[in-house]
This record gives C-alpha cells, sequence and structure tokens, in this order.
C-alpha cells in the first residue's frame, strides 16, 4: 500500500474527467483537423482517425501538422468559444492531498485516510444525529467517487473496509473475537437508531 505501488499524482476521473474533456471547444479542434484527409491512416475528411485494426482513435500527428495552427483567437472573436469554466477543487481532494503528504502513500489508501478524517472532523454532529453533518459527509464522499470513476470506487471500499478490520481487530486484541465484535457494534447502532427513531414517532405534537 506504499507510494511505490503507483505515481503521486492525483487521478481525475468519473464526472469530472467527462466535463474537462468535453465541450463546444473540442468540437471545434476536432472539426479543424478533420479538414483534411489524414496522411498516415488515410482517413477522409470529416472522418476520425483510425487504428491500424479500423478503430477510431485521437488524430494522428501528422494529420494536426497538416491541418496547421488552431486558430483560437479567430474564434473568440467570432463568439464560439465560451468563457473558460473555473473548477474548484473539492474539499476532499484537498484531504486527499494532505494525506498523500503526511503519509506518502498512494492513492487508494489517501483517499480511504481522507474520508475517515471527513467522518471523523463530523463526529460531534453525527453523534447528536445532525442530519446537516450526514449530509457533508455524503457530499464529500460523492464527489470523491465521481472523480475516481468505478475503480477508484471500488479501491476505496476495499480500503475502507482493511481499515475497519484492522481496527477491529486492535480493539478486540488476543481474547475477543473481531466478528463477534464487529456485529456487536452493529447491533448497537441500529437499537440505538431504532429506539431513537420511537422517540421522535411518539413525541407529542406541538
Amino acid at each position: 500500500m506504499g507510494a511505490e505501488d503507483e505515481p503521486q499524482n492525483t487521478t481525475w476521473g468519473g464526472q469530472w474527467r467527462r466535463s474537462l474533456r468535453s465541450g463546444p471547444e473540442l468540437d471545434l479542434v476536432r472539426s479543424w483537423n478533420r479538414r483534411i484527409e489524414c496522411p498516415t491512416c488515410k482517413a477522409v475528411a470529416g472522418r476520425a482517425c483510425r487504428t491500424e485494426g479500423g478503430h477510431p482513435t485521437n488524430h494522428h500527428r501528422a494529420r494536426r501538422d497538416a491541418a496547421g495552427p488552431l486558430p483560437y483567437e479567430k474564434w473568440r472573436q467570432q463568439g464560439l468559444i465560451p468563457p473558460p469554466r473555473i473548477y474548484t477543487m473539492p474539499a476532499i481532494l484537498e484531504e486527499v492531498g494532505r494525506a498523500r503528504t503526511d503519509f506518502n502513500l498512494n492513492s487508494a489508501m489517501s483517499d480511504g485516510i481522507a474520508v475517515v478524517r471527513t467522518v471523523l472532523a463530523e463526529r460531534l454532529g453525527m453523534a447528536l444525529g445532525d442530519e446537516a453533518a450526514m449530509d457533508r459527509i455524503d457530499e464529500a464522499v460523492r464527489k470523491l467517487l465521481e472523480v475516481r470513476g468505478p475503480v477508484g470506487s471500488a479501491d476505496l471500499v476495499t480500503v475502507l473496509a482493511s481499515l475497519t478490520v484492522m481496527f477491529l481487530s486492535m480493539t478486540a486484541g488476543q481474547e475477543d473475537d473481531p466478528d463477534a465484535l464487529f456485529e456487536a457494534l452493529i447491533r448497537a447502532q441500529v437499537d440505538g437508531a431504532r429506539a431513537l427513531r420511537a422517540v421522535y414517532e411518539h413525541r407529542p405534537e406541538g
């Protein structure tokens, strides 16, 4: 789980990647490069470049060179390029960055630590049953999962489950069974939630 597992860079996937790689500007660039036939794969004007196997691919370097420099200034004057979108990094990703720096870990472990730290920061609100605190946690995790995409999301769940097992084993010690401790914790939480719900349901109105 150390830093040697992967490069130390933030991966951007899911909804964020789709937002960063789509839009009118991309359509303009695509149309510009496809004005001419590709010297490499012989794709005709207006059609995408192809791999040797016949699958669509990014424009070949020779085609981009033949198409010439992109006329960004002309497109701006014509109002074809909208103002640049400003993306603000979510706080959860800043927490991921701090975890990577603090412990020199890979993305999956850093994501797990960031989620745990986010929950710890809201633990008072959780103890008081504050729905706003739960909403903030949900929103932070949702943004992180959007960035990571399906693969990173699965890694995050695996890391969180592994951390839970590790803490249960440490808490149980050598005498107690971690499985029994986990079941007791879940039952206590469920019973507490049901008791609290019963109080609200039978509370006098007004």
